[in-house]
């Protein structure tokens, strides 16, 4: 299913369904099996429900797209445990994506995670695969050869560098997964992404938490390539973003005691 955000100054967004909806799925109620809703005329139409009804459902189709993408990382790569544990259904989530939309994944690497926003997006949508990385063997080198291998055709390589991503402007979202503690000129990183989202955009980190490390300084983190979400905050709020999420175990593998956070924040 995909949703589209409606009002960004109303306290609570509202989702408006543009999927055909399965009568399994929801309540014939609300929908009928071949319905599409478009607008806040459609919805006038309807049965009449409070507004707490209607959040509960617009929680529950939510819940559903997010399985949706979930489904997408376990066919694409049905053998890599690290790509199914990473919770893609919830960050799409949380970068507010839908068809159409205008993501950028910095620091890429391989790339995989691109192949991933880029069917969460849909062929009218554009994935941005950033690093600063472009040998062939590692980075954009083995992004390229990702993308030819899955047959993606909406992700464009960028090449960017240790202060400038080189983003186009007018995006809506921006994912940063175990990256961010590879940037030590974290400023202007943040700054140029900040200036590459239009209003209302999303900036998403994820990264790992420190264990040993938590209570030292920046450096002795990155050092051991994991940083605490404690700094990471205050600098995404120095750069001109609104934090709106933050789950410091967003990722919980007491197996292997790693464990990842997640900030989500927005442009003003």
């Amino acid at each position: 299913m995909r949703f589209r955000t409606l009002g960004k100054n109303s306290g609570i967004s509202l989702w408006l369904v543009q999927a055909r909806c399965e009568a399994r799925s929801l309540s014939s109620d609300f929908f009928t099996a071949s319905e599409e809703i478009t607008g806040m005329r459609r919805l006038r139409s309807m049965r009449p429900f409070s507004p707490l009804v209607f959040l509960c459902l617009c929680m529950t189709v939510s819940a559903q797209d997010a399985e949706h993408v979930q489904k997408i990382v376990e066919s694409l790569y049905p053998k890599n445990q690290r790509l199914k544990d990473l919770r893609m259904g919830e960050i799409s989530r949380e970068l507010l994506l839908q068809n159409g939309s205008q993501v950028a994944d910095v620091g890429c690497g391989p790339g995989d995670i691109s192949v991933i926003l880029s069917r969460v997006v849909g062929p009218a949508g554009k994935v941005y695969c950033e690093d600063i990385n472009d040998s062939r063997q590692f980075g954009l080198g083995q992004a390229r050869a990702n993308m030819k291998r899955q047959h993606v055709k909406n992700v464009a390589i960028v090449h960017g560098g240790p202060e400038d991503p080189k983003l186009p402007g007018a995006l809506d979202a921006v994912l940063i997964v175990n990256a961010y503690h590879e940037m030590p000129k974290y400023p202007a990183m943040l700054q140029h992404i900040r200036e590459s989202l239009k209003p209302g955009g999303r900036l998403v980190i994820v990264d790992n938490n420190p264990t040993r490390t938590g209570s030292r300084p920046r450096e002795k983190q990155t050092n051991n390539h994991v940083i605490s979400p404690d700094l990471v905050a205050p600098e995404i709020q120095a750069a001109g973003f609104r934090i709106v999420d933050r789950q410091n175990g967003f990722i919980d593998d007491p197996d292997s005691e790693s464990w990842h956070w997640l900030i989500a924040a927005e442009r003003p």
